[in-house]
């Protein structure tokens, strides 16, 4: 998987990074498994977009920044392709983070804290 940044911009008055990102997945390396033919390995079969998880960890290392703080609001695969464009905010703190993002991308995003500690952290 390679994360290619499209546009990357700072927005002062939400304090937070907003980021438009291209997600190449499936490459030779990734593509295929034993006992799959030549062709299917060719064509990218059995090579999924990435999970969002796995694309948020990517992000993290790309940019330095801490998990609790960086969303990623969508992803789109594109047809046909081994790609998705996606776009992610990064927030300058957790609690401005958990104020201004709606709670349907928090689920998605942390999908394992619970609804009560999702309030209160």
């Amino acid at each position: 998987m390679e994360i290619e940044i499209v546009r990357e911009r700072d927005n002062k008055l939400l304090r937070r990074k907003e980021i438009l990102f291209k997600v190449k997945h499936g490459s030779s390396g990734e593509v295929g498994s034993e006992g799959s033919s030549s062709q299917e390995h060719a064509r990218g079969v059995g090579s999924g977009t990435p999970s969002r998880k796995e694309v948020r960890e990517a992000l993290v290392r790309k940019f330095g920044c801490r998990p609790q703080v960086l969303v990623i609001d969508w992803m789109k695969p594109a047809f046909g392709k081994t790609e998705a464009l996606g776009y992610a905010k990064i927030y300058e703190s957790e609690a401005r983070m958990r104020e201004i993002e709606r709670k349907h991308i928090l689920r998605r995003n942390f999908p394992e804290a619970p609804e009560g500690e999702a309030a209160t952290a």
